[in-house]
């Protein structure tokens, strides 16, 4: 009988380190994803400042060459 408890409550304590694995696995997923979403952005960012600024540029070249 004690054997079959220690059993049991060897089980319960197994799927509950699994299951504590598996969450902190799905956590890294969820922040890998964040890390992705959040250089997507950066990098939207960076070609919009860059394509201002390139208008910007153009614009000063176009004044300059009509004087």
């Amino acid at each position: 009988m004690k054997k079959i408890l220690k059993l049991v409550t060897y089980l319960i304590v197994l799927r509950f380190v699994i299951s504590l694995f598996n969450e902190n696995t799905s956590i890294k997923d969820q922040i890998d994803k964040l890390k992705e979403e959040i250089t997507n952005l950066e990098i939207n960012d960076l070609d919009k400042k860059i394509k201002d600024f390139q208008n910007k540029i153009d614009g000063f070249k176009d004044k300059n060459q009509e004087s």
